[in-house]
């Protein structure tokens, strides 16, 4: 992982980055996931729920996964790279969420920690939206959401675009993974 100073954006608290989403971008949404929890308390009660052996209810998701099939049926695309540690309940879950977002379109793959180590991707998870505009995520105690901060300084995004690129080239599709897991 690399240090690379973040130039200063607008701040968007927590609580409305979600809904901001499908505004930021037209044709383009990716993230790189850097954390083995993403806490809230309603996290905390879907992975508890998956924990115990309750199906995934894709009610709550499904403004996600209709967004994604919105965007890549006109050609856009959505994707993300998850680097994992080992395994945990939450990301476990996240897994088998995944699974769901790539039946609605979305690019998700996943690679490890190790792996990851070497390519020389940035301490921080963030958005990359249309190329040109990048949200970087601040997270507090076991990944509690805090806020992001909308960047779009040319060489910046440039970055952003760059680790984007490796990481993609270098993570497993999900379905590879899950594929790879289950046979193992």
């Amino acid at each position: 992982m690399t240090v690379t100073p973040i130039p200063r954006g607008e701040v968007v608290p927590a609580d409305d980055f979600g809904p901001m989403v499908p505004r930021l971008f037209t044709h383009e949404a990716w993230r790189l996931e850097l954390l083995d929890e993403y806490d809230d308390p309603v996290t905390r009660e879907r992975v508890a729920r998956f924990k115990a052996g309750e199906p995934i209810d894709r009610a709550p998701r499904e403004w996600w996964l209709t967004m994604a099939r919105a965007v890549t049926a006109v050609g856009g695309s959505m994707g993300r790279v998850h680097v994992l540690g080992p395994l945990n309940d939450y990301l476990r879950y996240e897994l088998a969420c995944y699974g769901q977002n790539a039946e609605a379109g979305e690019d998700v793959r996943v690679m490890s920690r190790a792996a990851a180590a070497g390519l020389d991707l940035p301490e921080f998870d963030f958005w990359l939206f249309d190329g040109h505009t990048a949200a970087v995520m601040y997270f507090g105690e076991r990944g509690s959401f805090l806020r992001a901060e909308l960047v779009t300084d040319a060489g910046f995004t440039a970055q952003c675009r760059r680790w984007r690129d490796t990481a993609m080239s270098n993570a497993t599709p999900i379905r590879d993974y899950q594929a790879g897991r289950t046979a193992a």
